[in-house]
């Protein structure tokens, strides 16, 4: 297995409305440990980017960017 490098930014938009700031606190339990990638649907948000491109190991220092 190829291992993937770490999340430095995870970049997620609001798929749902009235996502509130517990959805976020979801969003990061669930991804925690998990290799995401641009498109993954995680909880009311999708990730539409991350830092580096491509599929990436979410990690303590991974920083999440929500937006609406």
């Amino acid at each position: 297995m190829v291992a993937k490098p770490d999340a430095q930014i995870i970049f997620l938009k609001q798929t749902r409305l009235g996502s509130s700031d517990l959805n976020q606190v979801a969003v990061h339990d669930r991804a925690m440990g998990c290799v995401v990638n641009s498109g993954d649907q995680i909880s009311a948000f999708q990730v539409y980017t991350t830092m580096p491109d491509g599929p990436v190991l979410v990690t303590n220092s991974t920083r999440f960017v929500f937006s609406s």
